[in-house]
């Protein structure tokens, strides 16, 4: 999950870049699936948290930190599954600037008509984006300092039984 939500976040806007009329359809695909698969994975992970809860933040933690813990792993969820639904919402929007990626799909899957809804999905797509890079990054330096400075053993809470 995180190694496709790393390359999706920092690369994945290059596979949407379309030059001119006989551009192939592979790497928009490609972000298509991989998007799916973040949001299939996501709702998966969900619906396990919510039968297995993780084992319990280290008691040493201080209670805003597990609250911004809390904060940022709802976030997180809430944008591994908004950020591919709008995504799909912006298709249309894209079909239209670029006509010849009529035939993108989702593992060689054609994709279901997506509303309208009368937002700009892209640009929420983007943003959503660009708040899970922060997340990635904020996460990221945390799980370090947990591990280095206050020497919590969350690593271990975050690793496979």
């Amino acid at each position: 999950m995180a190694a496709l939500l790393i390359f999706m976040v920092f690369f994945g806007e290059g596979l949407m870049e379309v030059d001119g009329a006989t551009a192939s359809t592979l790497l928009p695909s490609v972000h298509v699936s991989l998007g799916v698969a973040i949001l299939v994975l996501s709702v998966l992970r969900l619906i396990w948290r919510l039968i297995k809860p993780p084992p319990a933040l280290p008691a040493s933690m201080k209670s805003w930190e597990v609250a911004l813990s809390h904060a940022t792993h709802i976030a997180f969820y809430v944008l591994m599954i908004g950020i591919p639904l709008l995504g799909w919402l912006a298709i249309p929007e894209f079909l239209t600037d670029e006509p010849g990626m009529s035939a993108i799909s989702a593992f060689g899957i054609g994709l279901p008509q997506a509303p309208n809804f009368g937002i700009d999905a892209k640009e929420f797509h983007e943003i959503g984006s660009n708040i899970v890079m922060v997340l990635i990054i904020l996460h990221v330096l945390a799980a370090l300092k947990h591990q280095f400075y206050d020497r919590d053993a969350l690593f271990k809470r975050m690793s496979p039984p």
